[in-house]
Parts: C-alpha cells; structure tokens; sequence
C-alpha cells in the first residue's frame, strides 16, 4: 500500500550495560509472537515523547525518561504504512512486568539477528547496531 499518510509508532531503545530491550507481540493481535524494540503507536493530541512514555507503562509497567531520537524508519505493510520514530530511553522506575507483551529479553545487539524482529524492527537494528 503506497500512502502519503502513515500511522506513526514510536520504539523505546533501551540499554542494560551491553544489552537492548526487545518483547514480544501478544497472541491475537497483529503480528503474534513476532519480537520488537517496545514502543506504539501514538494517539491523538499525544506528542511522541508522551506516547513512548505510556506505551512502556501499559506494557511493561515501567516509567521511562525519553531521550534523543535516534532514527526514523519507513515500512510498507500490505494494508498499513508505517512509520517507526526511535528514541533512546532509560527505565527509571518499575520493575519490567509483561503486561501486555507475551515476553521480553534482554539481547546482546549482535544477537538481535536470532530473533524474528518486525520489518522496521528489522532495519532499526541494523542502522543502530549494524546486525
């Protein structure tokens, strides 16, 4: 689908020392099981730091501090443009709980090729961590 207008979502890039945050989608959703840096996709009248920082709540239970934006991606789905704005994050408060993510992990970057990430997930990983 070819659109001027694309949904935006935002994606937390979270490091522990040598390692990135990465969860997975629930079951029953769009693109079950499939892995993803956290993040979604903003509502109206939110800016995205606002959005990324209430995502990360209702997912994982955490409050982050949103930093830089780090890269912009572009991804045709069949039925759905998007468009993934990337910002690096730090948790500080919460302990990380699945709240509505099937899973998440802790991943050494260059091990982020072991996992089926979304498309955008995808290029996002290899223009910040070169996998």
């Amino acid at each position: 689908m070819k659109s001027d207008q694309a949904i935006t979502v935002t994606a937390a890039i979270i490091m522990d020392s040598e390692r990135v945050l990465v969860a997975q989608r629930p079951p029953g959703g769009r693109h079950p099981g499939e892995w993803e840096f956290p993040g979604g996709k903003i509502e109206p009248g939110e800016t995205l730091h606002q959005c990324l920082a209430r995502e990360l709540k209702e997912e994982l239970d955490v409050t982050v501090r949103v930093g830089r934006k780090l890269a912009i991606v572009r991804h045709c789905y069949p039925d759905l443009e998007v468009e993934l704005v990337a910002f690096e994050c730090d948790i500080t408060d919460g302990d990380l709980t699945d709240i509505e993510c099937s899973a998440h992990e802790w991943v050494e970057p260059a091990m982020l090729g072991e996992y089926s990430l979304l498309p955008p997930d995808e290029v996002l990983a290899r223009e910040l961590f070169g996998v």
